[in-house]
């Protein structure tokens, strides 16, 4: 079966962006030491939090204020959309610089696109899989305290402010990463 190619003047900067973005998301997903941290901190981090919150909770409670006990939850609910993202600073640091080190930033800019466009594609890849693990996180974790004892459920407009302050946090430290990474020489100085 032939592969059809789109002229590039069709796909669009976007589309141009994207072909970088799909081969830098399959080669972290076959990464064994970047898939696992990040299934952990996704899966496993909201039910310790989870813990944490109440033990916290049953103990500020007993020396202070009712509202500063209700001030907790919102605060641990943005901890547990950050951590996946921290982590995940590693694909981003090592965009560029991994090429470099594995000689294989030749083929990529000899590609027919533009500087902002391999940009683009190679912070989108390296978005995708932190803020799927942070949104993923903070589902977890409202749903855990949504369904035990004492139940905590969030309004809709905090819930929808914590996924936009995770994805401005993720756009914010990737895009500094990715820049750190474009002007290093290995991944250790990154």
């Amino acid at each position: 079966m032939a592969v059809q190619t789109v002229p590039r003047r069709q796909r669009g900067m976007l589309g141009s962006a994207m072909v970088i973005t799909r081969r830098e998301v399959r080669d972290s997903l076959k990464d064994w030491r970047i898939v696992s941290p990040v299934i952990v901190l996704t899966l496993i981090f909201p039910f310790i939090m989870d813990f944490t919150s109440r033990f916290a909770t049953n103990w500020v409670s007993q020396f202070t204020d009712p509202i500063l006990v209700e001030r907790l939850n919102p605060f641990l609910l943005m901890v547990v959309g950050f951590f996946p993202i921290s982590f995940s600073l590693i694909i981003a640091l090592e965009s560029f610089v991994g090429e470099k080190e594995r000689n294989s930033i030749e083929p990529i800019l000899s590609m027919p696109l533009s500087d902002l466009e391999l940009y683009l594609g190679k912070m989108l890849s390296s978005l995708a899989l932190p803020l799927l693990a942070a949104y993923l996180g903070i589902t977890v974790f409202l749903v855990t305290r949504m369904t035990t004892t004492p139940v905590w459920i969030p309004p809709l407009d905090l819930t929808l402010l914590m996924f936009a302050l995770t994805t401005v946090e993720a756009l914010v430290m990737v895009a500094g990463a990715v820049v750190v990474s474009s002007q290093t020489t290995s991944v250790r100085a990154a």
